[in-house]
């Protein structure tokens, strides 16, 4: 199964590239381990959620597979 990046940013599906960079920003500072005490699988998927979305090729395939 898929992971749902839209979920792990905390955004719709239709939200613009400021959107995206917005939410990553919000959710980098409340999941990097150097400030939450928490373990990094959730920072590293938030990274590749980012990653995904922030570029329009990877999101249009991203989509497809809805």
């Amino acid at each position: 199964m898929q992971k749902n990046f839209y979920l792990i940013l905390g955004i719709s599906s239709d939200a613009n590239l400021g959107e995206i960079k917005a939410a990553f920003r919000r959710r980098a500072m409340e999941l990097h381990p150097d400030h939450s005490g928490l373990e990094s699988e959730p920072f590293l998927e938030l990274q590749e959620a980012y990653g995904v979305l922030s570029d329009p090729a990877r999101r249009r395939d991203y989509d497809r597979q809805g």
